[in-house]
């Protein structure tokens, strides 16, 4: 095999010639043809000469290169000439494809891949051995995709789905493993609204480039317009696209039509709600997000945004959106972000039990006691019967009264007497609440505790005196001066049996005193 002589310029780039000897009579001879290629016909071999020559003036000319320019022009002509005599030889074809590709020619490009695809051999995309492997040329295969691609996409742009459709399918058939023909004979399927016929090109793009999202994205819509029909479908996806770019109105208007067209559609249900959430409307994204929940119960996402949806309409958008900030920077760990957003809400919306609620816990979770014990109290405000809010706000004043700021021994003694009564040791207990009111004589909290405990054992006379200390102290707390009258007179000589008690006796579960002013004289 011989060097190709030095005046076979770059368009040997495009037509993607072999091994080359000097002019002479064989096909082997010839400049631009391959080893496997036929001989040129006698009336073709002058013609070829002709065109090889042009095209090397054109691939050394000026970019941008375009069939207008004038050395183009010549060679696309002198092509054409050499063509007449040999129009189905496969280096006549290979230059035709790859000259016109070059000049962006797309519909000759075309035709001439349509016509190497065309010939009976085992595989027309085998390219010629280069012999300048410095500037190897692309795949012939790949110069034939971008021809079809090209001239495919200009009709797709002009709107012409069934032309696009023709090209792309002649493209899938010479090349049926290419991503890209797989990828753009569904597209256009699909936007001819033929899902069936688009889903098995797009599994088998998927299958081909299964980390692709694309292709993913597409399997996914095909098989979305099968099981809810086309309508729906295009509806949805118009939808996803105008909230993609931020137009809520639009997307409102397109989840509303894939509802109308797939009332089962979950998802179209889904979207509207969210559209309408964004949008501020919650009775709107009530209604959808009870359809989405009707039509897939259980989803956590639906319920989720459901509970969100019912609690803006309830208490406003703006202490509603505030109120899952916080449970969302709750979750994350930031306390005190969370913290802030249900302060946000509880301004907006002072009767949002919940939200106060979250802002008691926020506030003792980050050390804020006589702040939190307030918020408890506000929870019982508006709700006397929460029973969360009635345990925390005693916690936290018997914390206030014997946690902060307070002896510490006392503070000990409390505390060990509560775990006692707790744990059912009344004995232990008894003896740690005498040790608070020994230490401690104004504490009415250690009376009322020591009042309970004495209540419990019976010791009648023991809590009379107890009670009473804490009624003194506690004058307008009714529980404690029920007590303290109860145990004088079960205490005093043929009064009430000692194991009986009145109808009418308050439930004795824990001491209800107001808190000890660590500052009071």
């Amino acid at each position: 095999m011989t060097a190709r002589p030095r005046w076979l310029a770059p368009w040997m780039l495009l037509l993607a010639a072999c091994a080359c000897a000097g002019l002479g009579a064989t096909a082997w001879a010839q400049p631009g043809l391959a080893a496997g290629d036929p001989p040129l016909p006698a009336a073709a071999a002058a013609p070829w000469d002709v065109a090889v020559a042009a095209l090397d003036v054109a691939a050394s000319s000026p970019r941008p290169w375009s069939p207008d320019a004038r050395a183009w022009r010549a060679a696309l002509a002198a092509l054409a000439a050499a063509a007449e005599a040999a129009p189905e030889h496969p280096a006549l074809l290979r230059a035709t494809l790859r000259a016109h590709v070059a000049v962006g020619w797309w519909i000759r490009a075309a035709a001439a891949a349509d016509a190497l695809a065309a010939r009976p051999v085992d595989d027309p995309w085998v390219d010629p051995e280069q012999n300048v492997p410095d500037l190897p040329p692309e795949r012939l295969r790949d110069v034939a995709a971008e021809a079809w691609r090209e001239l495919g996409f200009a009709r797709y742009q002009a709107g012409d789905l069934e032309g696009a459709q023709a090209v792309f399918a002649r493209w899938v058939a010479a090349l049926p493993d290419d991503p890209e023909a797989l990828r753009w004979i569904g597209r256009v399927l699909l936007e001819r609204a033929d899902p069936e016929t688009a889903l098995p090109y797009l599994e088998r793009w998927e299958a081909l480039r299964p980390d692709e999202a694309d292709a993913a994205y597409f399997v996914d819509r095909a098989r979305l317009a099968i099981r809810i029909g086309t309508a729906a479908s295009t509806a949805f996806q118009d939808g996803l696209a105008a909230h993609a770019a931020g137009d809520l109105p639009a997307a409102a208007a397109a989840f509303e039509a894939a509802r109308a067209a797939a009332p089962d559609f979950a998802d179209a249900h889904a979207w509207a709600g969210r559209v309408a959430l964004e949008q501020g409307a919650p009775a709107a994204a009530v209604v959808a997000f009870e359809a989405a929940a009707a039509a897939r119960p259980g989803d956590p996402a639906i319920a989720y945004f459901l509970d969100v949806a019912r609690t803006q309409e309830a208490f406003g958008v703006v202490a509603g959106s505030a109120f899952y900030a916080g449970i969302a920077a709750y979750e994350a760990g930031d306390v005190t972000a969370a913290g802030e957003r249900f302060g946000e809400a509880v301004v907006a919306n002072d009767r949002f039990v919940e939200a106060w609620v979250w802002r008691a816990r926020t506030l003792q979770e980050t050390d804020r006691l006589a702040a939190a014990e307030a918020a408890w109290s506000r929870v019982v405000e508006l709700d006397p019967d929460d029973a969360r809010a009635l345990f925390f706000r005693q916690r936290l004043r018997e914390q206030l009264a014997y946690g902060v700021d307070a002896d510490p021994e006392v503070a000990a003694a409390f505390a060990a007497g509560v775990a006692a009564f707790e744990a059912a040791d009344l004995d232990a207990a008894r003896a740690r609440f005498e040790a608070v009111v020994a230490a401690d004589p104004g504490s009415a909290l250690g009376w009322s505790w020591l009042g309970r405990v004495t209540y419990t054992v019976r010791d009648f006379a023991a809590a009379a005196e107890a009670y009473g200390r804490a009624a003194e102290l506690l004058p307008d707390d009714p529980d404690v001066a029920w007590f303290a009258e109860d145990a004088a007179r079960r205490a005093a000589p043929d009064e009430v049996p000692a194991d009986e008690a009145p109808d009418d006796a308050p439930a004795a579960t824990e001491p209800t005193a107001e808190p000890l002013d660590p500052e009071a004289p």
